[in-house]
């Protein structure tokens, strides 16, 4: 195990994200729905950049980053009087909340094997590809043409994905179950196959390899709040680059011992630990249009089965 030296610490935090070929952009959105949206949703450009520069990014970086995340309606922007803030608009907001639900309030319930299967009977032709991804990152497979299928997905997320794109007299929504031992073996070997469940394994391993030292070294370093605040970012940001990307999957239908469980467990205990330092820096060091960003909201606690326990 490498031992984390005071002065050794953002080079290695920085490393990581170079390794890992991190785009500023991502970055940003994970910034705004990780902290912006709990500390009254407004930020000034000069603190995004601020921020983002101890995770490594240039001022530069982040203007055109932001820039980009206007154009694409992630982000809205206002001047008042020389100075830029910042907010996630609607369509940020819809999916940052579905994303807060599979990264900080994650349940794995006992699955009742039963199936939801999503099948397009008529999806205009410019609809389908959003229609594609829009499922696919709800956790979603495609089994036959026009036919996708989910064993327990979010059906608050998936409701809310159909209502936004005007799909739902498009679709027929269904449920499905498996009654006899063969067909389930063959279901099993299915998911391995097209969930691609050993390359999600293999980037949970590397989200662990990166992390675990430092999650043993806590209690052994006294760590700066900007140093809780690079950390607390990078590691919800590299979690959530592969969290999304998991279809949260019942764990009756996962490898034993899964990965992501153990990864999930990391995440919390390290984001526990980082919370006093890195609200420190929020609330000090970070500016909205009416001076420093504001203590979280109560929604904040509620976090990770309640940081406050």
């Amino acid at each position: 195990m490498k031992v984390l030296t005071q002065s050794s610490l953002k080079e290695e935090l920085v490393a990581k994200l170079h390794r890992h070929n991190v785009s500023c952009t991502s970055m940003i959105v994970t910034l705004f729905g990780d902290v912006v949206s709990q500390h009254g949703e407004w930020i000034w450009l000069g603190s995004i950049i601020d921020a983002l520069g101890h995770v490594g990014f240039t001022e530069r970086s982040v203007r055109t980053s932001a820039f980009r995340l206007v154009q694409n309606d992630w982000l809205i922007t206002k001047k008042i009087g020389r100075k830029s803030y910042y907010r996630l608009t609607e369509h940020g907001r819809s999916h940052y909340a579905r994303a807060e639900r599979r990264i900080y309030h994650r349940h794995q319930a006992n699955w009742d094997t039963q199936w939801i299967l999503v099948l397009n009977v008529s999806i205009p032709e410019d609809k389908i590809e959003d229609f594609r991804k829009s499922i696919r990152w709800l956790g979603f497979n495609i089994l036959s043409p026009g036919l996708f299928a989910h064993p327990s997905p979010d059906r608050r997320s998936l409701d809310e994905m159909l209502i936004e794109n005007k799909l739902m007299a498009d679709v027929v929504v269904f449920k499905a179950q498996s009654d006899d031992v063969y067909s389930k073996k063959n279901l099993k070997r299915l998911i391995t196959e097209k969930w691609e469940i050993d390359v999600l394994e293999q980037m949970y391993q590397s989200f662990l390899d990166s992390f675990r030292d430092f999650s043993m070294q806590l209690d052994l370093t006294e760590l700066t709040d900007e140093e809780c605040f690079a950390y607390r970012l990078a590691i919800l940001h590299e979690f959530r680059r592969v969290q999304l990307k998991d279809p949260d999957l019942p764990s009756e239908l996962l490898p034993i011992g899964w990965v992501g469980f153990e990864s999930q467990d990391l995440l919390q205990r390290v984001y526990r630990h980082l919370i006093p330092g890195s609200l420190s820096f929020i609330e000090k060091q970070l500016f909205n249009a009416h001076g420093e960003m504001p203590s979280p909201s109560s929604n904040f606690y509620q976090r990770f089965k309640a940081l406050s326990n």
